[in-house]
């Protein structure tokens, strides 16, 4: 969030400094944030839009070319206002730095009396977080007026009149070939809006359906209104539509939630009300995903996903997001091993007679969590175990996302050159050496390290003598140059590097001949 600086510079804490502008550039100045520092080398550590206050501590002494170069480097970095507190350092502004600043159009002030500059920043934070608070309170007076609409199924026509009178314009509903299908102007036929306008999207199942126009708005929360007031129309628009649609109000949540399209935790719990899933603010939810055969038709996935999650979980929110089904439903009781139970159980239920005759490859569960944020996360999860599910071919299985958090974090690293490099170093040789010779050298050491170096119960998972085994053991050691078992960190590394080196490929080492 910007502040004017005409804004900062009336706060009490500020005032008290005697401000005084000797450069006001041109234009409104904004502030996105308020630092301190007299570090010369500043500029670098600036991203743009700041008021830095300084004694100029950091440029006592300096020629003025040198206070020149100090200036030009901080307008190079986008800082808003350059702030110099007098009677320290400086008795009057260097000549040089007002010239600079002249020159690069940069705002400059000077304090004529002692400020702490603690008291400056906190000053500048307790005014932006007020405004987002304002803002917060205001978007959340806006939603809820739309969606009261909704709920009382008063139809588009009063939607659009009241999105009308928030945004203090007005407001039109047009179809994709361009037909007006409600507007707050008129009860008879609705006439196109004038041209221009502000403009949202209308999407209903991942497809264009429409637009939300409003025209000759004035409202300060513009913004806030059109945001929602395009939410609202989808959901009116699902509500009104038919009996096949509660699916695509599902979805459209859903979509929302992944994409981060929701403001606040209160819209969420008023949407899920919306979508027949209501719970409080201290109610724990679980995102889930449903990972099949891509051959499987999603339509008959989602049902069967739907039927299945009503009957072990009860009341949720379903719909397909990319190649998953996701669901949003209530945590079950019982913590970690609750859950499993439930998802173990939903993976019996969803046979393959209900999914076209294909498999299913994984019901994944992220971490129950309440609030936007973490119903976000815990999606966020299930989606992630369920790619992972496939890329390592499992098939049925119920996977909860802190089982496979070492594949999570792996997955943020796949395609990089630092994990092709650590992936080079662990285990390339044995990868080269078996290529070359027909050894089978990773299959071994990933089973002897998921065997707890156990060389009886390795000898045994793998069909081969102890002595063949041991053979081996000096072979991977001899490839890797080192003593590959000794040390926990080596131990480690390795195992990671065989993890990494699975979701890579979708080869499990310890399953079949590298």
């Amino acid at each position: 969030m910007q502040i004017p600086l005409s804004e900062i510079l009336a706060l009490p804490s500020v005032r008290r400094g005697a401000p005084h502008v000797e450069h006001a550039g041109t234009g409104e100045c904004w502030i996105r944030r308020v630092h301190s520092s007299e570090v010369f080398e500043m500029g670098p550590l600036l991203r743009g839009g700041e008021l830095l206050l300084t004694t100029g501590l950091g440029l006592k002494g300096l020629s003025p070319t040198r206070l020149e170069a100090y200036v030009d480097a901080l307008a190079d970095a986008g800082l808003s206002a350059l702030a110099v507190e007098l009677g320290r350092t400086f008795a009057a502004l260097p000549p040089p730095l007002v010239v600079a600043a002249r020159r690069r159009d940069l705002v400059l002030l000077t304090f004529r009396e002692v400020v702490p500059f603690e008291e400056v920043v906190e000053a500048f934070h307790d005014l932006v977080k007020e405004r987002e608070f304002g803002d917060l309170r205001a978007g959340e007076r806006i939603w809820q007026h739309l969606l009261d609409c909704v709920l009382a199924e008063q139809g588009l026509p009063e939607l659009l009149r009241r999105i009308a009178a928030l945004a203090d314009g007005e407001a039109h509903l047009l179809a994709n070939d361009g037909r007006v299908v409600a507007a707050s102007t008129t009860t008879g036929r609705a006439a196109a809006p004038e041209p221009g306008g502000h403009h949202r999207s209308v999407e209903l199942a991942d497809t264009h359906w429409g637009s939300l126009v409003v025209t000759g708005a004035r409202a300060e929360d513009l913004e806030a209104v059109l945001d929602r007031g395009v939410v609202a129309v989808r959901l009116e628009l699902l509500r009104a539509g038919s009996a096949q649609e509660p699916a695509m109000l599902d979805s459209a949540l859903l979509r929302d939630i992944v994409e981060d399209r929701v403001p606040s935790t209160e819209e969420l719990h008023s949407r899920f009300e919306v979508a027949g899933l209501a719970v409080d603010a201290e109610t724990a939810v679980v995102g889930l995903a449903v990972a099949g055969d891509r051959r499987t038709p999603k339509a008959s996935l989602v049902a069967a996903t739907r039927r299945v999650c009503r009957a072990h979980l009860g009341a949720c929110v379903v719909g397909p997001v990319g190649d998953e089904v996701l669901a949003l439903a209530r945590a079950p009781r019982g913590g970690d091993a609750g859950l499993r139970e439930q998802l173990a159980s939903m993976c019996a239920s969803l046979t393959v007679e209900e999914t076209g005759g294909h498999g299913i490859v994984a019901v994944a569960g992220g971490e129950p969590a309440t609030g936007l944020d973490g119903v976000t996360a815990s999606l966020g999860q299930a989606r992630s175990v369920a790619t992972i599910a496939r890329r390592l071919g499992l098939r049925a299985e119920p996977m909860l996302a802190r089982d496979w958090g070492i594949y999570r974090l792996l997955a943020h690293l796949t395609g990089t050159p630092e994990l092709t490099e650590f992936l080079r170093e662990q285990v390339g040789p044995l990868l080269d050496n078996d290529a070359e010779h027909g050894t089978d050298l990773v299959r071994t050491l990933d089973t002897y390290l998921q065997q707890g170096l156990g060389k009886t119960e390795t000898a045994k998972a793998l069909g081969i003598r102890r002595q063949t085994l041991y053979n081996r053991l000096d072979r991977i050691n001899q490839v890797l140059g080192r003593d590959a078992f000794d040390g926990h960190e080596s131990r480690t590394a390795l195992g990671l590097a065989l993890h990494a080196w699975r979701l890579r490929t979708g080869v499990d080492p310890g399953r079949a001949h590298t």
